[in-house]
C-alpha cells in the first residue's frame, strides 16, 4: 500500500488498537509474533496496513478489517474470528510466459491464470493467506462499489455507468448512493461485491 493512504502496524496497534502505551511495547508486541496481517505474521513495525487488509491479534483471538471513514482516515472495524478473506482490486493484467496471465492488484499480490476475462478495476474476493480466488466482481453497472477516494471517499455505492476515458481526460464513473448521482474517476471505485458487499466495508 501507499504510504498517503496506509498506516504503520506499530502506529495501528498503539494508537487505533490500543495495544500499547507506547512505540516500544507495540513493538514488543509485534515481535513477539503476537499479530497478523492477511494471514501472516507481521513483525515490521513499520508494515504498512491499508484498505481492506485483515489484522488478527492471535492471543486474544481478535480479528479488524481496516477501511476508511468519510475523512480518508485508516480506522478499525472488528469482525468474527472465521474465514479470512479479502477483496483485492486489479491495477494491471499482463500475458506472461506459457500462455498465462498475471494479474497484479492493489495490495501487490500477483496471481497467474491459464485464462480469465477479469480486467483491470475488476476486484477479486480471496482467501488470505492462501491466495485462493473466490469470486470475480466486474466493475459494471449495478455492481456495489466503496469509494476509496475523492471528495466522497468512505461511501457506498451503486455503479449506474461508465463513460470511457480519452487522451485528456481519464475513464469516469457515475454512481448513486442515497438518491443521488455523483461521478468520480475510475482509480477512485472499487467493486466490492454485486447486490450487496461481499465483505463489511464502511467505517465512522
Amino acid at each position: 500500500h501507499k504510504r498517503k493512504n496506509s498506516i504503520a502496524i506499530g502506529i495501528a496497534v498503539r494508537d487505533i488498537l490500543g495495544l500499547a502505551k507506547n512505540l516500544r511495547e507495540a513493538k514488543h508486541i509485534l515481535n513477539s509474533g503476537a499479530v497478523a496481517v492477511d494471514g501472516r505474521i507481521v513483525r515490521d513495525y513499520r508494515f504498512p496496513v491499508g484498505l481492506f487488509d485483515l489484522v488478527t491479534v492471535l492471543p486474544e483471538k481478535r480479528a479488524y478489517r481496516a477501511v476508511f471513514n468519510k475523512r480518508g482516515q485508516v480506522v478499525f472495524r472488528e469482525e468474527k474470528l472465521g474465514k479470512q478473506e479479502k477483496l483485492c482490486r486489479i491495477a494491471s493484467k499482463r500475458a506472461i510466459k506459457k500462455g498465462m496471465i498475471q494479474l497484479q492488484t492493489n495490495d501487490g499480490r500477483a496471481f497467474k491464470m491459464k485464462k480469465t476475462d477479469a480486467r483491470v478495476g475488476d476486484t477479486l474476493l480471496v482467501t488470505v493467506p492462501e491466495q485462493k480466488v473466490l469470486k470475480h466482481f466486474k466493475l459494471a453497472p449495478g455492481a456495489i462499489a466503496f469509494v476509496a477516494a475523492g471528495a466522497r471517499i468512505g461511501a457506498l455505492a451503486e455503479v449506474k455507468r461508465i463513460t470511457e476515458g480519452t487522451m485528456r481526460r481519464p475513464k469516469l464513473v457515475v454512481l448513486s448512493a442515497e438518491g443521488k448521482e455523483f461521478q468520480t474517476v475510475v482509480d477512485n471505485v472499487f467493486v466490492v461485491g454485486e447486490k450487496k458487499p461481499a465483505i463489511a466495508v464502511k467505517g465512522e
